[in-house]
């Protein structure tokens, strides 16, 4: 890895985590901060299915160490990590307010969700429990053991860069995985210090793998392709429910029991009774916070009738209050940029749809310029 000075800070130029090597192999590929795109935050590499191959086969060598450490002395390394995550947490957040355009306040959260996950699953190392099971036959006893799977296939989006990854990334070493693990390319930089972080807390080399690319015909179909060269034995995905179908489908016929989860549609039901205070600032940071860009963002508004015209008043003024802008520049914003230009292009169509099938916009003019603020 090597750094070198960008618009708001350095920019990082890194290579694929393999077996504890940076691998430089694949098409240069670069992320630019959302807020100013002449700010470059990563140049990366696009992992070919060679390299995913190379990955998988240094994830299942590491494995063969890693599922004999004790259970408890894997904990040990969550614990390790905790702190490391604990001392890192300000330069994790701000790096995550410029790589993908989370407010400071949200970044940080997401930040700690990591150490609050890792600092549980510590203590897991413990309580790997098995089960004893009484026979209805003499001198027989029946008892179970956890045991790892073997080599886990990971892909993660980019909307909670540290969050969600954590998730996935965390049980599965603690149960004795190892791992390849295919971050989004919207926040490659994150992702590589968050691997880097695992090795500092004491993970061995090769038990998580990094391998960098897109998407769509790129590095994440292909990952999911070797399925069925039989190089994963468990699956994690976090996506689109169209994505998540075909991941379903390929693991399903190898007998691969994957773990999905998929975008969702989220109404929002407030009843006449309700405690409009609490609703409204539900309803506005549900639909506003990471700029509508979780699977748990509000999609609709569903108001009682009696106090429709008292609550679209009162959540109009809160959405026109709302301040929009850099979070880099300006942290006491709510409203940051779109993390790419895909998702902006998935929003105009939504105004475009609704248009069509006769809705009235109530707020709002496109896009955000100095010419349309």
């Amino acid at each position: 890895m090597r750094a070198f000075p960008s618009k708001y800070g350095n920019a990082l130029e890194f290579g694929h985590l393999i077996g504890g090597e940076e691998v430089y192999e694949g098409e240069a590929l670069e992320r630019r901060n959302p807020s100013d795109r002449e700010d470059l935050v990563a140049r990366f590499p696009e992992g070919t299915k060679e390299v995913l191959r190379r990955a998988a086969g240094k994830a299942r060598e590491a494995f063969l160490e890693w599922s004999r450490t004790p259970a408890p002395v894997r904990g040990q390394v969550l614990f390790n990590l905790v702190k490391v995550l604990e001392r890192e947490k300000p330069a994790l957040t701000r790096l995550m307010v410029r790589e993908v355009g989370k407010t400071p306040k949200e970044a940080a959260g997401d930040v700690q969700e990591a150490i609050d996950t890792a600092l549980f699953f510590a203590s897991e190392g413990r309580r790997l429990y098995g089960q004893t099971v009484p026979s209805e036959m003499p001198h027989k006893e029946l008892f179970t053991f956890r045991r790892p799977l073997g080599v886990v296939g990971i892909i993660t989006a980019g909307n909670f860069p540290i969050a969600v990854p954590s998730w996935k990334l965390i049980p599965a070493v603690l149960a004795g995985n190892a791992v390849v693990w295919k971050p989004s390319d919207d926040s490659p930089a994150l992702s590589y210090i968050f691997a880097k972080l695992f090795e500092e807390a004491g993970l061995p080399p090769g038990v998580i793998n990094v391998v960098f690319g897109g998407g769509k015909s790129s590095t994440g179909q292909w990952m999911v392709e070797l399925m069925d060269e039989g190089l994963f034995q468990k699956f994690a995905f976090t996506g689109s429910t169209q994505v998540g179908r075909w991941i379903g489908e390929v693991a399903g016929r190898n007998l691969i029991r994957p773990t999905l989860e998929l975008g969702g549609k989220n109404p929002l039901v407030v009843m006449r009774d309700a405690d409009l205070d609490l609703a409204l600032e539900g309803a506005w940071w549900s639909a506003f916070a990471t700029g509508g860009q979780r699977c748990t963002s509000a999609g609709n508004l569903l108001v009682d009738a009696p106090i429709y015209e008292e609550f679209k008043r009162r959540f109009l003024e809160k959405v026109e209050a709302t301040r929009v802008g850099s979070p880099l520049l300006h942290p006491e914003v709510t409203y940051g940029p779109f993390i790419n230009e895909r998702f902006f292009a998935r929003w105009q169509d939504h105004y475009r749809m609704g248009e069509e099938d006769g809705a009235r916009l109530l707020f709002g003019r496109g896009r955000i310029t100095r010419e349309n603020p």
